[in-house]
């Protein structure tokens, strides 16, 4: 039986965890670049490193898949997760262009994009495809808003059963706030790899620009742990962290290039603020509470729901 602190918090299974998650995933992000795997193969595969992690620690330990949230509960909280990142990088985007630090340049953004698919489809597919490309930029939109964050899913459940499944409730014992802020910043420092081998977000490489990409986690972390706390289930998380990927690069797709990706829009200063605004709002008003459960063995905390 692992020992628990005066916190509550078992800290063995807690590095274990972490050892776990960062060592599959960085052998992702940096192994398969050195053999030569493209990005998208290395960041996807990387992605799954939290979930199996968790998986990996609850099958060592015997504690099994309870309290990983994994059996979904409906209610408003889908909702949320899906309204969330459409209305809070539509505040970025409203921020940003408020500040002229960015333009509104969708129609030149997607010129660009259409130009380089219709190079890809073939002279004939191109000369039926030019007559419409009002109606491609508005299928384009759709397929993010619903397939894209359907199939990005898949992918989002590989971070978020490791950290709002499996560490999230293992460090609720020290409180909803520091729990929700501590997975927060470990999860910025897990994409230092990218960040600083594939200028993974700011198109900077550099292993001191990875620390700042926390400034984005954790206010994303706060509200997807109150997601967590009230639903009792992982499956709201998955949706909202789904649908930001997909926003951020809708925003990408609608406004200009900012001078520095550390500013504009979606994941620099200007892009962050309406996400904290909400984060401190939800600390503010005490929704950042755990919510009770009877502890499985070993342990002196967990979450409801899984």
């Amino acid at each position: 039986m692992a020992r628990v602190s005066r916190s509550g918090v078992r800290w063995g299974p807690v590095g274990v965890f972490l050892l776990l998650a960062f060592g599959l995933s960085w052998a992702c992000f940096v192994g398969l670049r050195l053999v030569g795997l493209p990005f998208t193969v290395r960041a996807t595969a990387g992605m799954f490193g939290p979930a199996a992690a968790a998986l990996l620690l609850r099958w060592g330990s015997g504690e099994g898949l309870r309290g990983l949230g994994l059996w979904p509960r409906w209610g408003w909280a889908y909702l949320w997760a899906y309204l969330l990142p459409i209305l809070l990088f539509g505040a970025a985007v409203a921020l940003a262009l408020a500040a002229r630090y960015q333009r509104w340049d969708l129609l030149g953004n997607w010129q660009s994009v259409l130009d380089a698919t219709l190079r890809a489809a073939g002279p004939e597919a191109a000369a039926s495809l030019r007559r419409l490309p009002g109606l491609l930029l508005g299928v384009q939109v759709l397929q993010a808003l619903t397939v894209g964050v359907l199939v990005s899913c898949i992918a989002t459940l590989g971070e978020e059963l490791g950290w709002r499944g499996d560490l999230l409730p293992r460090l609720a014992p020290l409180g909803g706030t520091v729990a929700a802020v501590a997975v927060g910043v470990i999860w910025g420092l897990w994409h230092a790899p990218v960040i600083a081998l594939d200028g993974y977000e700011f198109g900077i490489r550099s292993w001191s620009v990875a620390p700042f990409f926390c400034l984005f986690t954790v206010p994303l972390a706060v509200i997807l742990a109150w997601l967590r706390f009230r639903s009792g289930s992982v499956w709201p998380c998955v949706l909202m962290h789904a649908g930001v990927n997909a926003v951020a690069g809708l925003v990408l797709l609608a406004l200009s290039r900012p001078s520095s990706a550390l500013i504009g829009a979606p994941v620099g200063l200007l892009g962050v603020t309406p996400f904290w605004a909400l984060a401190a709002w939800l600390v503010i008003t005490g929704r950042l509470r755990p919510p009770e459960a009877p502890a499985p063995a070993g342990t002196t905390a967990t979450l409801r729901g899984g």
